[in-house]
């Protein structure tokens, strides 16, 4: 079995009000200015389509509502679908990045984002996850009006959440034998955080 894709992988997680997209979006321009082409694709992105096309969804937030065993059969074929883009844009030399999470809280418990069918797909050799305090979590939570996230902002929720993404991102990684790295985005230093993800992601090439 092919152990990695020809191009470096890797996947960037975090909690729900993490700051992860301004945190990608900061480190895709250092790539940028570095040479470097970067590919940042969204993992829920694929399911969502799949989903949205066949009427079961209208949001985003919406999927993590959903049966597991629904969200279960539209997983692979969102990561095969993922690969596919990705092998059509990138050369030997790019790097992919995958925005996504290494666990979602269901009405059930929690529920892995990267099982065995989808990591294996995906094959990255790097898990960033990206950490905050709590309550910047919950702050940033509550100011996004795009979302609807106040179903999670609390801090034992919030708390626990980071502990699992920990947890989960670990064996995730333990399955395909990719490194795992924790950065921290404290409030008004999202360009450091920025600079340590574009760093780790640079170290693959």
């Amino acid at each position: 079995m092919k152990l990695r894709h020809r191009f470096p992988v890797a996947i960037v997680v975090g909690v729900p009000g993490v700051g992860k997209t301004t945190v990608l979006s900061l480190a895709m321009e250092k790539l940028k200015d570095l040479g470097i082409k970067a590919l940042v694709l969204n993992y829920g992105d694929y399911i969502f389509k799949a989903l949205s096309e066949k009427g079961v969804v209208k949001t985003r937030d919406e999927v993590r509502r959903l049966s597991l065993r629904i969200q279960l059969e539209h997983q692979e074929l969102a990561a095969e679908l993922l690969i596919k883009d990705a092998e059509s844009e990138l050369s030997n030399s790019d790097v992919l990045i995958i925005d996504t999470h290494a666990v979602v809280k269901t009405s059930i418990g929690y529920w892995p984002g990267l099982p065995l069918h989808v990591v294996q797909r995906l094959k990255p050799d790097l898990i960033a996850v990206i950490e905050a305090p709590v309550e910047d979590i919950i702050s940033r939570q509550l100011r996004d009006t795009t979302r609807y996230r106040k179903d999670l902002a609390r801090p034992e929720l919030v708390d626990e959440l980071l502990k699992m993404t920990r947890y989960f991102a670990i064996a995730s990684a333990t399955l395909v034998g990719a490194s795992v790295t924790f950065i921290k985005n404290l409030e008004g230093k999202a360009d450091e955080a920025a600079e340590e993800l574009a760093n780790r992601v640079r170290a693959l090439l």
